[in-house]
């Protein structure tokens, strides 16, 4: 069985996070075969350990992601290699490969793709919901990562029945082991004017509109000095939080790393996780805080709520007061902190990268079959 996964890029987003520790595992199972076309190869920083592990990667020539010429090459690669099963992730990826499943008419594989997000802002232009619609309904299969981005999107698309029984949910996982067995540093290895009684909150994260990085900023002013945070990714938006950062006086109390290939060992030295977002599709870097064994804090949006919920703590999105509150409750109280971690960490196995992998081949090879009957 020949798989191709369709993504924008490798850069250092949840969704392409998630490609780079599925992708090997599938190629292990005996009797699949999986490749990896890209849209561009601009910021990407997974690509590298992809082929490491033995996943071919082609780039489409124009290397433009809003290119419709992505169209006709997706095609001709698909006819080309003749593949079974072709998976699509995110804008505009979806559209390209949607359109170039419609010029496919002799041996024509299964289309699949998977909504990563509640909510984007095509979804604010009513008049798009038609172009949507149609766009969607080019799937055999539409997965959902959670059970509010299916409710989300099947609100926005308004499907009939004869097109309601193309959604399903496969929610999304990580690798909990290596989390477990992350090695931690030692506090100063992250930053050498790091003492061991500084406390380290974390937020692993994309600077964008998606993700609220000012909010977290900002409960540093209710927290004691000893509290640092420290910010992992990269984005359009992390000059405008270093200015923010700055103007608040907490400057020399954030600290932006950047992107980093050393997450589960950046977790495993960090005392509290948060995960402060406008909206979520599912918050993979929650699971992997709570894999690290460590309590997380996170915006009660949908999407992020389900997961943390009954295990981590919760607080209002945008309220930097009930943030710093939350944090200062456990770095005070080591009986919280040491039950809200225990509960964290037994949930994150919920999550595990190998359930959720057996459930997207389970699908594939369901496909597969019928196209022999």
């Amino acid at each position: 069985m020949k798989v191709l996964h369709v993504i924008n890029n490798l850069g250092s987003g949840g969704a392409e996070n998630l490609i780079s520790e599925m992708l090997p595992i599938m190629n292990n199972i005996k009797g699949v075969e999986v490749d990896l076309l890209l849209l561009t190869d601009k910021n990407n920083v997974f690509d590298k350990k992809l082929k490491e592990k033995g996943i071919k990667i082609e780039i489409v020539p124009k290397r433009k992601l809003y290119s419709p010429y992505n169209i006709f090459y997706i095609k001709d690669f698909i006819i080309k290699n003749k593949y079974d099963i072709v998976h699509a992730h995110l804008f505009p990826t979806i559209y390209w490969v949607s359109l170039a499943s419609k010029l496919i008419f002799k041996n024509k594989p299964k289309f699949i793709m998977t909504e990563h997000s509640t909510h984007n802002k095509r979804r604010e232009k009513k008049y798009l919901r038609f172009l949507e619609r149609k766009i969607h309904f080019n799937y055999d299969k539409i997965i959902s990562i959670s059970q509010k981005a299916q409710e989300n999107l099947i609100l926005w698309l308004n499907p009939n029945e004869k097109h309601l029984n193309k959604f399903i949910i496969i929610e999304n996982g990580i690798n909990v082991e290596k989390f477990i067995k992350a090695k931690p540093y030692l506090k100063r290895e992250i930053n050498k004017k790091f003492t061991e009684d500084i406390k380290l909150i974390c937020m692993v994260s994309r600077f964008s509109e998606q993700k609220d990085h000012p909010t977290v900023i900002k409960s540093l002013k209710e927290l004691p000095e000893n509290v640092h945070l420290i910010l992992v990714g990269e984005g359009k938006l992390k000059s405008k939080n270093i200015k923010l950062a700055s103007e608040i006086g907490v400057n020399k109390r954030v600290h932006f790393l950047g992107f980093r290939n050393d997450i589960p060992r950046i977790l495993k030295t960090v005392d509290v996780v948060v995960l402060s977002s406008n909206w979520e599709g599912f918050g993979l870097a929650a699971v992997e805080g709570m894999s690290a064994g460590l309590p997380v804090i996170a915006s009660d949006v949908p999407g992020l709520n389900e997961i943390v919920k009954n295990a981590g703590l919760l607080f209002s999105k945008g309220n930097s007061s009930e943030l710093a509150s939350k944090i200062n409750e456990l770095i005070m109280n080591r009986d919280k902190y040491n039950e809200i971690s225990k509960k964290c960490l037994f949930k994150a196995y919920k999550y595990d990268i190998r359930k959720m992998t057996k459930n997207y081949i389970n699908l594939y090879e369901q496909f597969y079959k019928s196209s022999f009957k």
